[in-house]
């Protein structure tokens, strides 16, 4: 799982360091845990994830029976966690099935 963090840091910065101090790890948690996250459409990793931030980035958080979300993450952060809403009931869920939480 680390080394997916790390195969992102290196494509998200390029192989450059922003003149106003590098770029920072930011750890990305969600509530659940196991979704999976994009950023700016490259590489994934299954939260919790850390990855390295030179700018702000448009992320993408996944995880089945959840709505998707997009969040922008920020090197100002430590750390970011993000709940997850359960998606609606449909015919092919049932809802009586699902985990009491």
């Amino acid at each position: 799982m680390r080394t997916i963090a790390a195969t992102i840091s290196f494509i998200m910065l390029g192989g450059c360091l922003s003149a106003g101090g590098g770029a920072r790890t930011i750890d990305v948690l969600t509530d659940p845990p196991g979704a999976q996250l994009t950023i700016e459409g490259v590489g994934v990793c299954e939260t919790p994830c850390s990855v390295k931030l030179d700018r702000p980035r448009q992320a993408r958080i996944a995880k089945a029976g959840f709505v998707a979300t997009t969040v922008t993450l920020t090197p100002d952060r430590r750390a970011l966690t993000i709940p997850l809403e359960l998606a609606a009931a449909s015919e092919d869920v049932d809802a009586d099935e699902l985990p009491h939480l």
